[in-house]
């Protein structure tokens, strides 16, 4: 999960699933009540996945941070 440019296709990916649920439930979420339960799932699983994505790159970052020696200032 260290692989920053993985982890940004990940949450692309998972945006992408997230817009696409979130577009069928304001369209045609109102008309049957599959259709909306369909579209939310669609939308919770967009979600988990733009954050299993985002946690990726949070880590990396804070590793790189981490690793980094602070200045000797005496």
């Amino acid at each position: 999960m260290r692989d920053v440019n993985t982890s940004w296709q990940r949450f692309k990916i998972g945006l992408s699933i997230f817009v696409v649920g979130a577009v069928c439930l304001l369209r045609v979420g109102q008309d049957h009540i599959v259709i909306y339960l369909f579209s939310l799932a669609t939308l919770f699983i967009g979600f988990a996945f733009a954050m299993y994505g985002y946690v990726g790159i949070f880590l990396s970052r804070f590793s790189s941070l981490k690793s980094k020696k602070p200045p000797d200032d005496i």
